[in-house]
């Protein structure tokens, strides 16, 4: 499958941080939290998955002999987005947590295991304020993910993520943790599969802790989570991979070394 994932860079801000809240206020340097480890520089205001209009993964007849008489620069491309800010709706794991949005989308990624094509990303809540400019709620971030059937033709794939019962699906979320191990930011997603599995390895920080200028994240964290590819149900019909609980890959004794 030829596939492209369009980026837009973020303006280099001389080690200022810059956050935007929901009443639009942006503010920088100084902020209560610590920039994390080898976040990506790259913003998408929406993440694009382009595929070439002779889809080798959807078995369309003639692929490789058009793939073989023309570059890939030289074919026609097109577009669609799986994952657009504060409009693709983003369900929870388990439970009866309800929908929710993203303010934007990085770092992504994109795997074919058994029959399905996941799309991941990064999903990003901006930091809230009062009124007086006090922080109210930090930045958080989970890993969504959006599966789609490698049969569908491309007619068939745009007509399946235009349709309202198109959503994304959390895979690593901030509600995953136990009450004592919070888990705040989830970051730079990692996939590779193996057969009918797909792994998972992304970075994680805790819950912003402490008052005023003191307020910093702990509990530096790599976790790993493992899903199974499975025919989905008739009340999970958009459900293609099982995951299972997340493991933390790094022990006390390890962050301590």
């Amino acid at each position: 499958m030829h596939s492209r994932v369009a980026a837009v860079k973020a303006p280099r801000t001389h080690n200022r941080r810059c956050v935007t809240g929901s009443s639009g206020r942006r503010r920088e340097g100084g902020e209560s939290e610590r920039q994390r480890p080898n976040m990506s520089r790259r913003v998408f205001a929406s993440v694009v998955l382009f595929i070439v209009v002779v889809m080798m993964c959807c078995g369309t007849g003639g692929a490789a002999d058009a793939v073989a008489s023309k570059s890939v620069d030289e074919q026609s491309l097109q577009r669609i987005d799986l994952f657009v800010p504060n409009q693709t709706l983003v369900l929870p794991k388990k439970g009866t947590a309800s929908e929710t949005k993203s303010d934007s989308f990085v770092s992504p990624s994109l795997v074919s295991a058994g029959g399905v094509i996941a799309a991941f990303a990064e999903g990003h809540i901006n930091a809230q304020y009062t009124a007086d400019g006090n922080l109210s709620k930090p930045i958080s971030s989970d890993v969504v993910a959006g599966y789609l059937d490698a049969k569908w033709n491309w007619s068939a794939l745009v007509g399946k993520v235009n349709s309202s019962t198109w959503k994304a699906h959390s895979v690593l979320s901030t509600t995953d943790a136990t009450n004592n191990n919070l888990v705040g930011v989830f970051y730079n997603p990692t996939t590779t599969t193996k057969g009918n599995k797909v792994f998972l390895l992304a970075g994680s920080l805790g819950e912003l802790k402490g008052s005023g200028e003191q307020r910093k994240r702990e509990n530096l964290g790599l976790k790993l989570v493992v899903g199974d590819v499975r025919e989905p149900t008739g009340s999970e019909s958009t459900v293609r991979i099982d995951w299972a609980a997340p493991t933390s890959l790094l022990n006390e004794s390890t962050k301590t070394a």
